[in-house]
């Protein structure tokens, strides 16, 4: 995340966990190393500057944890708060498609391109008619109407991908993890899981397109969906972190 996420607020908390980890006389690195928490997301904490963090999730998530181990009551900064009304507000602005309409809206298109094709067709025929063309006849007629009845067929007018009309698939969604990773996972826009997977976990999960995956290690993880690989690593930013949108295209 690019934002500016720090406040006076989690400022003062970080300098709690700094106080707390230094009575414990560890270094940075070395409760890094007995917690598997990066040395980055402690840095973060300390110094009360989030935009590290990919989500709040992901920040909420290290927090509770650093806390815990430094065993210390702290309550989560509520540096998020203006940043999601702005959001909400910003989505409520922006039309959106409802994905229930394209059904609709494709048999239109096909409908209309039906009826133009026919009318241009018939028309053709009865110029060809009337200038005694005696090459035309009701069975080439026949035969042009068929030709614009599959040229307009649905499958050649629109480009649909074979994994969306293809119902035996089973939308199943499998993750395995090989280290400590973050897992964020959307479907609409509503956020259905925030979990933090360790290593040897695995997860399954049944969900529909359109869904977004956010990873917080790309490195960590395996995943595949109706039984297609997803590549986490290829889109990761420079702090490892994933965002893949699975949509129906």
């Amino acid at each position: 995340m690019t934002e500016n996420l720090k406040s006076a607020s989690s400022a003062k908390i970080g300098k709690v966990f700094k106080e707390a980890r230094k009575e414990l006389g560890m270094s940075k690195a070395e409760v890094s190393n007995s917690v598997f928490i990066n040395i980055k997301y402690i840095n973060a904490i300390e110094s009360g500057d989030y935009s590290v963090f990919p989500s709040e999730g992901f920040a909420k998530a290290y927090f509770i944890k650093y806390q815990d181990f430094l065993s210390i009551e702290c309550d989560f900064p509520p540096i998020y708060k203006i940043k999601n009304r702005q959001d909400k507000i910003i989505k409520k602005s922006i039309a959106e498609i409802n994905p229930s309409f394209m059904p609709f809206i494709r048999a239109g298109v096909i409908v209309l391109v039906v009826i133009m094709a026919v009318f241009i067709n018939v028309r053709f025929y009865k110029e060809a008619k009337n200038n005694d063309s005696s090459q035309i006849n009701e069975t080439v007629f026949n035969n042009e109407l068929n030709q614009i009845e599959e040229a307009v067929n649905f499958n050649n007018l629109i480009e649909i991908p074979v994994n969306i009309i293809d119902e035996k698939l089973s939308n199943k969604l499998i993750l395995s993890f090989f280290d400590e990773c973050w897992i964020e996972i959307y479907s609409h826009d509503e956020l259905i899981l925030n979990k933090l997977f360790k290593y040897g976990d695995s997860y399954e999960l049944e969900i529909e397109r359109p869904f977004k995956i956010v990873v917080g290690n790309a490195d960590a993880i395996e995943a595949s969906y109706n039984g297609n690989n997803i590549d986490f690593i290829t889109n990761a930013n420079r702090l490892n972190v994933s965002t893949i949108m699975i949509n129906d295209e």
